[in-house]
């Protein structure tokens, strides 16, 4: 047997046996007595038209079809015409007289029937759902109109008699309900991208078998033909399919929807919580552990499923753990409230920081509920806390210290200009001259603070941007070395050059001067009358290596790994007597780290100073 096959007898045999039953019981049922087949199809016919009505209403809420919505409800009234025409059929006894009401019943339905399926196409595109209790009241009152017209007052057409079996009015109307049922097929096959692909199959082959049965029905000469009889057969078919069109859609495929998204739903929230960083517990009330993410494992050594199933003391944490993870679970069952508390744990030799959660969940049971506890790592964020508060401490001490040394200067300049003016005539001119003079190294000495205070500044808020470029190494030594020769006269210090490798660096140029600058002043500043200062610049593979060295009066170790703190306000006084700004080093760390270089410093108390620092080469 091919799989294909199989597979379709395998999906199908429940359908091929009911089918299979139905026609042995109707084919008994034909050879017994006619009117036994007749109420038998009728009334199968009938229970399947008020299962369309009730799934339909049932359902209403997810039916997202007005066309479907609005003939599952019609079908409640057809299904009680049809039990007229049953129960009016000639041999039920039931309505005793010579007019054959079930024919005329028969007609009154069946054009019901194809109206229904044709005016549903004008509710079809209607976002709104439609009223089902005006439909319902309509067709109430169409439905009682009918069996008044027929029953009471008996101004409905004759429909069939014995001496010339059907009359005209019945085939002409016949034929008026096919013209009716086709045009519907039409409307169909025309709105057919509004239905899903099954549902608009099955409203065309229940069209379709409608059509067959009004055919059947203008060809039969006696109630009791084979042709009336296969009339039936085509009708309960016919029904049969619009009821699964709107179990399909009313029923079956949105509650299948819903399982598959709640399926879904729970292994995406699981698959979701499996791989969050956090800890994720849930107990019973007993404390007893219902689920552990894999967060676990990074804590424990066994499988996180291990621990389902386990008390709070057999997971094996630190005993603080355990102890803080049953006092806060203690806590939410007795406040019947979230509860929190923030600990340490310790793991291969590093230290976690977790705010953990004890959530309350209530059950509908009598038996309690359970607790979900959630361990946020805040690990990083307690670090950052940290970083910012040494940060803010450094900040403030450093403003401090700046505001101590700017003010030194000006104190100076307002003392000696007040001397000045208040004894201008006192004055000699050889004493104007050297107070003049120091109110001008005051002056350069504030100039270059704020100089270098204003850059660092700009760094710090990113202001400062480097705007690297390819920059000849011997030129930029040259340059600043003609440039501070001026100052190194002053103290009869020579600046040489020891040796220039011939490569060149990729930097922001004038922040690379600024390093250079800084450094040259320095060892001015800190070297001997008549010394050298030495500068070099050597190729190290990917980096350039500056080094600035004087033979000055050198830093003991204990300045030295302070010097390029921003908190330490390390300011000597050189050997002339020169002060310093005590940024001017910050500064020179900061424009090397930008520009993707390190600055460090070698020295001997006593014997000199070299500082060296690299930059990328090119």
């Amino acid at each position: 047997m091919k799989p294909d096959l199989a597979a379709f007898i395998r999906s199908n045999y429940r359908n091929t046996f009911t089918v299979l039953m139905l026609v042995i019981i109707f084919e008994v049922s034909v050879k017994q007595n006619y009117l036994l087949f007749h109420t038998i199809v009728e009334l199968i016919a009938i229970v399947v038209a008020f299962a369309v009505f009730i799934i339909t209403w049932n359902s209403r809420k997810m039916l997202d079809n007005n066309y479907l919505y609005f003939v599952g409800i019609a079908y409640i009234f057809i299904g009680a015409l049809d039990l007229m025409h049953t129960i009016t059929f000639k041999g039920m006894q039931i309505f005793p007289g010579t007019a054959y009401y079930a024919n005329q019943f028969w007609v009154a339905t069946r054009a019901l029937e194809a109206l229904t399926l044709l005016i549903g196409f004008l509710f079809l595109r209607m976002k709104k759902m439609l009223n089902g209790d005006f439909i319902i009241l309509c067709y109430s009152v169409i439905t009682v109109l009918i069996i008044l017209s027929i029953l009471n007052w008996n101004i409905f057409p004759v429909c069939y008699t014995d001496q010339i079996g059907q009359t005209p009015f019945k085939i002409y109307a016949e034929y008026v309900i096919i013209l009716m049922l086709c045009f519907a097929g039409i409307m169909l096959y025309r709105s057919r991208k509004l239905f899903d692909r099954p549902i608009f199959n099955l409203l065309c082959l229940s069209i379709l078998f409608a059509v067959l049965s009004e055919f059947c029905f203008t060809l039969y000469i006696s109630n009791y033909s084979f042709t009336n009889q296969l009339g039936h057969y085509a009708k309960l078919i016919s029904f049969f399919l619009i009821y699964k069109a709107n179990v399909e859609k009313g029923f079956t495929t949105p509650t299948g929807l819903i399982f598959k998204n709640l399926k879904d739903n729970e292994e995406k929230y699981r698959t979701l919580a499996e791989n969050l960083p956090e800890l994720i517990f849930r107990f019973d009330q007993n404390f007893v552990c219902l689920y552990a993410n894999t967060a676990i494992e990074k804590f424990l050594p066994n499988r996180h499923q291990f621990y389902t199933g386990k008390n709070v003391a057999e997971f094996g944490f630190p005993s603080h753990f355990e102890n803080q993870l049953s006092q806060i679970l203690i806590r939410a069952e007795k406040a019947k409230a979230i509860q929190e508390v923030k600990f340490d744990l310790l793991n291969v030799n590093q230290e976690y920081s977790f705010s953990m959660q004890a959530i309350p969940e209530y059950g509908s049971d009598s038996n309690g509920g359970t607790f979900l506890v959630i361990c946020y790592d805040i690990t990083e964020l307690k670090l950052n806390e940290r970083r910012l508060q040494d940060l803010n401490a450094t900040k403030d001490k450093f403003f401090s210290i700046i505001a101590h040394d700017l003010k030194n200067p000006f104190t100076s300049l307002i003392a000696f200009s007040e001397l000045i003016y208040k004894n201008v005539n006192k004055l000699s001119t050889e004493k104007i001259e050297s107070l003049a003079i120091r109110m001008n190294d005051s002056s350069k000495q504030a100039f270059a603070l704020l100089e270098n205070l204003l850059n660092w500044s700009r760094v710090q808020t990113g202001a400062l941007v480097p705007d690297p470029r390819v920059v000849e190494i011997e030129r930029l030594l040259s340059e600043n070395q003609a440039q501070a020769a001026s100052l190194a006269l002053a103290k009869g210090i020579t600046i040489q050059i020891d040796s220039i490798c011939t490569g060149r660096i990729f930097a922001d140029k004038q922040m690379i001067d600024t390093v250079l600058r800084n450094l040259i002043a320095n060892a001015i500043k800190f070297s001997y009358a008549n010394s050298t200062i030495w500068l070099k610049a050597e190729d190290q593979q990917n980096h350039i290596l500056f080094s600035v060295a004087d033979a000055g009066v050198g830093i003991d170790q204990q300045t030295l790994s302070q010097l390029l703190k921003i908190d330490s306000n390390i300011s000597t006084r050189g050997t002339g007597e020169e002060k310093g700004t005590g940024l001017g080093l910050i500064l020179c760390k900061e424009f090397v780290e930008l520009s993707g270089g390190r600055i460090w410093a070698e020295s001997e108390f006593g014997l000199g100073t070299t500082f060296y620092f690299t930059v990328p080469s090119v």
